[in-house]
């Protein structure tokens, strides 16, 4: 009535910035929105996500860090690089931005935490 957008939408819009693999990968263990405005149906805008580090214990303790740069290894005088394959975190975290398009005026800013789903946790 009024139109202005309710809390579905901009969840289902902080969603759409996600990679794809995280998707398949992972599944939502909880989301933290700060709303700062309100927006209307017609507004355009821009949603955006960023990973922050996150570390995951690899085969013989490797210590893996995934950032927004890729994968890097932290070992011990015995460790090898571990697989790239295996560079994956049993968790993940993300930062959300939604803004408008006209003027970049901030709508939401969020934070998602994923759990590697049950059927991929490392061995």
């Amino acid at each position: 009535m009024n139109q202005h957008v309710n809390d579905v939408k901009y969840v289902g819009w902080v969603m759409e910035s996600v990679p794809v693999a995280v998707f398949e990968n992972y599944e939502l263990s909880s989301m933290t929105l700060k709303y700062k405005r309100q927006c209307n149906q017609s507004d355009a805008l821009q949603s955006m996500c960023s990973p922050t580090s996150c570390t995951a214990k690899l085969e013989k303790e490797a210590e893996v860090e995934v950032n927004g740069a890729g994968c890097s290894y932290t070992a011990g005088s015995q460790t090898s690089i571990p697989d790239v394959a295996k560079c994956v975190p049993p968790h993940l975290q993300f930062t959300h931005l939604l803004r408008l398009q006209v003027d970049g005026a901030e709508i939401l800013q969020g934070k998602t935490q994923w759990r590697l789903k049950k059927s991929k946790h490392l061995h």
